[in-house]
């Protein structure tokens, strides 16, 4: 009973055009990319890299006459409060990543001009569980980190499939 299930969710899920992501198809002026960021050790810088890497791009960390440049600019993580309750204690945070860009070919032709993507989380806060409240914020840094770079991704994949 059970193979026939797993037989049936497999029919279904290849019936409706499901495929797993695999690469991305990025330009090919990004081959070999050097990834121009004010630090490199930042937890988004790692997390961009691993995913420019993932996805076939030899990243260096120098300027080269061959390699095109992502530039980012900034990297902006800030928390505001969201929802105050009547005897003004915060009971929601939002979390807000923002990422300020812009790509050129290894030829300086601007091929993004300079943008900004966004992502937003909130979360509820609980002074009772503060523990738990920084916890949960953490992962959702970590989170946002990783949405972003996913993101970046496919704002790059998209040039490939509409030009520059």
């Amino acid at each position: 009973m059970r193979a026939l299930a797993l037989i049936g969710m497999c029919l279904l899920v290849a019936a409706c055009g499901f495929q797993l992501r695999g690469e991305a198809r990025l330009p090919d002026a990004m081959v070999e990319t050097w990834l121009d960021i004010p630090d490199d050790n930042t937890p988004f810088a790692r997390e961009l890299t691993r995913v420019l890497r993932a996805n076939g791009v030899r990243v260096r960390s120098s300027p080269s006459d061959d390699a095109a440049r992502l530039r980012i600019h900034s990297e902006r993580m800030s928390r505001e409060a969201l929802t105050i309750s009547g005897d003004g204690r915060v009971r929601e945070f939002v979390l807000i990543f923002d990422v300020d860009f812009e790509l050129a070919d290894a030829e300086g032709e601007v091929l993004i001009e300079r943008e900004t993507l966004r992502l937003r989380r909130d979360y509820s806060f609980d002074e009772q569980e503060i523990l738990a409240a920084s916890r949960e914020e953490e992962f959702l840094r970590n989170d946002l980190r990783r949405n972003m770079a996913s993101q970046m991704l496919r704002r790059l994949e998209a040039l490939d499939a509409v030009g520059p």
